[in-house]
This record gives C-alpha cells, structure tokens and sequence, in this order.
C-alpha cells in the first residue's frame, strides 16, 4: 500500500504559526514580541522581589531582642527565598519557616508593620485581611501580642499578595482589594480569609498567569 505523504508547506514555521505584518520580516516581529513579554516579566518579577524583601522584614522584626521567646533565631531562615522555576527566577513562600512563624503570637507593632510594607489601608482592609478590628489595633501597644490565627493570616495573604505582584505587578495589591464576581461580590483578600479560600484566590491567579479568563 503506497503511503501517503502530506502536502509540503512551505515557509518558516513562525511564518506560519504567528503572520506577520504585511511588509514586515518575520524575525522582526518576533524580537518585537519577545522584547515586550519580557519587559513584563521583569517587572512583575521585580515588584515581587521587592515585596518580598520588604515582607520579610517585617517577620524579622518578629526575632529582634525582646521577641526571641517567640522562636529560636539560630533556627530561622527567611520566609520568601529565591526560587529557580520554568527557566526564571522567582520568590516564594518557604513553608517550613511560615508553618513555624503560624503557631506563634505576633506583637500589635508587626501588624502596622506589615501594613506599612503592603501599602494596603489599615482602617479599610485590616479586618478584612487578618480579622482584627481597628479598635482593638489602635488600642494595643507596641509588644501586646494578637492570637497566632492572626499570624497565619498574615502569612497566608503576605503568600498571596507576593503572587499577585507576581502576575499584576503593582497592581497586585489592586486586584486582591476589588469586589469578583467569582468570589461571590468579596475581595480576593477578603475571600482569602481561611486555607480554603486562599487556596481558590491562588487558583485564580494561577490561571490568569497561564492565559485563563477569570
């Protein structure tokens, strides 16, 4: 039986995959189109890096003198590290070092800390985002600890807020704070309030990275 040989096509791949502007060579437009995804990423990637440093502070502000009895500091490592992924450099959540941060109490002064390095609006978001009223914040001193559920939260959505940087850039903070239809009419931050919203907030921050309509 004589086998059948599909029709040649002839061309560059690209030239077929991706047409280009008439009057304008192919390797053009791809450099064109490389260059511009890149910019992207590089400043996604940037105001994540920068987010997470600033996250990071704000934890290790947790291990100054007179918070040592919280955690043993030789035994620390930072909660965002570096991590290498799909051929790019990233940040991400170091769980062993947040599991160990989640069980502990946190002082009233590393809530307005993370406030500070978030840029979100303590009277508008923080009830929303950690379950604590502005009362009960704006009456608390400096070292008067919040129950570790609050710590936990804080963890959770500082995770989040990271990823969104990741995805929006600096308009990540923008998006966990506006009203989605799949959530319900509540805010990512908001929805994010226990594991398994936050786990359907990462979710869809997932598919919006990947080309998804969320």
């Amino acid at each position: 039986m004589a086998r059948h040989t599909p029709p040649q096509r002839h061309g560059l791949a690209s030239e077929r995959l991706i047409p280009a502007p008439k009057k304008v060579p192919v390797d053009d437009t791809l450099r064109a189109f490389i260059a511009e995804t890149a910019q992207d990423i590089v400043a996604s990637t940037k105001a994540a890096i920068e987010l997470a440093a600033r996250l990071n502070g704000v934890f290790d502000s947790m291990l100054e003198p007179g918070a040592s009895k919280r955690t043993n500091p030789e035994h620390y490592t930072k909660v965002f590290v570096a991590m290498h992924d799909v051929g790019h450099h990233r940040v991400g959540l170091n769980r062993d070092a947040a599991a160990t941060l989640a069980a502990m109490p946190i002082p009233a002064a590393a809530i307005r800390e993370w406030f500070d390095a978030t840029g979100m609006e303590r009277r508008k978001d923080l009830y929303h985002a950690l379950h604590v009223h502005p009362s009960t914040l704006s009456r608390a001193g400096p070292e008067t600890e919040m129950d570790a559920s609050v710590t936990e939260r804080m963890l959770r959505h500082s995770d989040l807020l990271v990823r969104a940087a990741e995805v929006f850039g600096d308009e990540g903070k923008t998006w966990l704070t506006k009203p989605h239809d799949l959530l319900g009419g509540k805010t990512p931050m908001e929805f994010a309030g226990n594991e398994y919203g936050g786990a359907k907030v990462r979710a869809m921050l997932n598919a919006i990275e990947y080309g998804g309509v969320v």
